[in-house]
């Protein structure tokens, strides 16, 4: 059994620190942060993905009868005031919101990290233009930014999310020309050089693996500014349409009725997007502690 013992920890071992970016997630999944952020967003994923399966109802379906009806076993979150019930589609309104900010970090994530690091290695002239159009981007507010490219492109989900992305842009460009800037020299990087390899193997099989894990911070932290993002556009009414759900369209609709007492009409979806938010934010400090040996200690 001993023996049984010490193979799993040397393979656990030998798994951890074959990579940074291994080591990293299993710091993060023992540590106490990180093991509640991940079963939040698991939890809230699992019923995001199956809203239309654990409720017999549509997220745009009238019901007949159930008007304004507070929080009941048959409907958990209530209805609102066209008979439709609030559990289906604040569930349905979270996948929207989780889709949307996943894609606005993906899109401002790979292209602010390509320039990002064709700025940090090549250097000269490119670096000097790609970071003066970074910075001009990066003195616009995001909000800004997004009613700015919405103006062009129009309203609907993919544009929101296209439009949050373009903000997160120098915000990845930035951070990932900084970490590529201290990688770039290190005595790996440079015995690569020396052998002949082409800078987009090195860039790519030796750096980016090490400058991985301060980028995915910035990713988890950006996530929740995202969602964020996403609903007060959709509070303004310049992302989905009616009847589809959002938060932001969730919330936008409870504003008249505060004074009703269709208390859960706020609530619910207000308590969705704080636990998804909350989250992140343990998700991205666990991140950070994984990554800094200083915060580590502290």
């Amino acid at each position: 059994m001993r023996d049984q013992s010490q193979l799993s920890q040397g393979r656990v071992y030998e798994w951890r620190h074959s990579s940074q970016v291994f080591d990293v997630i299993y710091r993060v999944i023992t540590e106490r942060r990180g093991q509640v952020a991940l079963f939040i967003i698991f939890m809230l994923i699992a019923g995001a993905v199956s809203s239309t399966i654990v409720s017999p109802y549509h997220y745009s379906e009238q019901i007949r009868g159930v008007r304004l009806i507070p929080p009941s076993w048959a409907h958990p979150f209530g209805t609102d005031d066209l008979n439709r019930d609030m559990f289906v589609r604040t569930l349905y309104g979270l996948r929207i919101s989780l889709g949307v900010s996943f894609g606005a970090v993906t899109v401002g994530a790979v292209i602010g990290v390509t320039l990002g690091y064709f700025a940090g290695y090549f250097g000269g002239l490119l670096e000097s233009i790609i970071m003066r159009v970074l910075d001009a981007m990066l003195a616009f507010p995001g909000i800004l930014t997004a009613i700015a490219v919405l103006a062009v492109l129009g309203t609907g989900l993919m544009e929101v999310s296209l439009a949050i992305g373009i903000g997160a842009i120098p915000v990845f460009g930035r951070l990932a020309r900084g970490q590529l800037l201290q990688e770039k020299n290190r005595d790996y990087a440079l015995a690569a050089q020396s052998l002949g390899a082409n800078p987009l193997r090195i860039v790519l099989r030796h750096i980016a693996i090490n400058t991985l894990p301060p980028l995915l911070v910035q990713a988890a932290l950006f996530m929740s500014a995202a969602v964020i993002t996403e609903a007060r556009l959709n509070f303004l009414g310049m992302g989905a349409s009616p009847p589809i759900p959002t938060i932001g369209i969730l919330l936008s609709d409870a504003r008249r009725w505060l004074t009703s007492g269709a208390w859960w009409f706020i609530l619910f979806p207000t308590l969705m997007l704080s636990c998804l938010l909350i989250a992140l934010n343990f998700l991205a400090d666990a991140l950070l502690e994984a990554t800094n040996p200083y915060a580590r200690n502290r």
